[in-house]
């Protein structure tokens, strides 16, 4: 598949205008250049607290929900009811920080 964007751009940065974008770029999900490209674009960028950790946390969850239907459909194991119940309780753990944060905005 071709590239959409094929035209690389060069910016040079002293050492204080470096470390307030990675400061930026930290705060948000977006990588260094999704986030360039929507400043220039006059995008508007919404910061929530806590957000990054809950999507690490949803990843997290979904890659073992992912090994478990991998497992069960490849034949190798069967789903037990304690699986089960820790993705659950993960699940409900990982709701109940999304509901602290979006209480934040």
């Amino acid at each position: 598949m071709a590239r959409k964007r094929n035209y690389p751009v060069t910016v040079w940065l002293d050492e204080k205008e470096l470390m307030l974008l990675k400061d930026k770029i930290s705060k948000t999900y977006f990588n260094r250049s999704d986030y360039i490209r929507k400043c220039l674009l006059g995008k508007k960028i919404t910061v929530v607290p806590g957000i990054r950790e809950m999507v690490i946390e949803f990843k997290k969850i979904g890659g073992n929900l992912d090994k478990i239907t991998r497992s069960v459909n490849s034949g190798t194991s069967a789903v037990l009811g304690d699986d089960l119940k820790s993705i659950k309780e993960d699940l409900r753990a990982v709701w109940a920080k999304l509901a602290v944060v979006m209480k934040k905005i």
